[in-house]
């Protein structure tokens, strides 16, 4: 496919889903593949896009990057509307806390060690931790007390699981902003039918499928009429919600 495609969440979840079962659970949460790390990496992005529709009604829809397109952030998440000064864009940069952690501590090197590698200068992208661990309550309500700035990031999130009876099926997805304050948390049901129903799609957009997935994109139209005016992606990068 041509050109800047954004993919349904849900077809985010299947490609997940696919790799999971090829690879299995122990390889798909500690395999170095690309392949492996990507679908690693869009499992807790299609949990945060539900907590994204919950604290703003709206579908979000996302591009997953491969590192040789660009290393930096890894998604870009955005929410179309028929006026185009109406769409809401956020880039992500993705980190994780892993169930074999230890301690605190190793959690909060984390995201010291990515504040450290964009050093001082600010970047227009947020951070967004998958805290994965049996301890993610505690340990998220810690990293609030220890995380005084959000800089360089515009904000640093975190996102994390909360399971129905039994362990085997998800049944919240949450999402915590520690910094910069007042904090915030958002929880989303997964058996909300409101965060599972699609919205038609503005007039400017279009929908394509590959197979089994779904994606859309800007009418050729609309792309040049925006090139007129300056670059999309830099007009969506000022109307950030997080």
């Amino acid at each position: 496919m041509r050109g800047l495609f954004f993919a349904h969440p849900h077809t985010l979840l299947d490609q997940v889903g696919k790799v999971l079962e090829k690879v299995g659970a122990e390889k798909f949460l500690a395999s170095s593949d690309e392949e492996v790390k990507k679908a690693r990496e869009g499992f807790a992005a299609y949990f945060f896009t539900l907590t994204l529709k919950q604290y703003i009604p709206r579908d979000w829809w996302l591009v997953q990057y491969d590192q040789v397109v660009r290393s930096c952030p890894d998604f870009d998440f955005i929410s179309f509307a028929e006026n185009p000064d109406d769409m809401k864009m956020e880039s992500v940069e993705l980190t994780g806390i892993y169930p074999h952690f230890k301690s605190f501590d190793e959690a909060l090197k984390v995201i010291e060690k990515k504040q450290k590698q964009y050093g001082d200068k600010s970047v227009k992208f947020s951070l967004l931790v998958f805290v994965n661990h049996e301890k993610s309550e505690e340990w998220i309500s810690q990293l609030r007390n220890h995380i005084s700035s959000e800089k360089p990031f515009l904000s640093i999130w975190t996102i994390h699981l909360r399971f129905k009876k039994g362990g085997n099926e998800v049944g919240k997805a949450v999402a915590s902003r520690i910094a910069p304050l007042p904090g915030l948390r958002v929880e989303a049901d997964t058996d909300d039918p409101e965060i599972h129903k699609r919205q038609p799609l503005p007039t400017h957009m279009e929908q394509h499928q590959d197979g089994e997935r779904t994606y859309v994109t800007f009418r050729p139209e609309f792309v040049d009429k925006m090139r007129k005016k300056v670059g999309t992606l830099e007009v969506l990068k000022e109307a950030s919600v997080l």
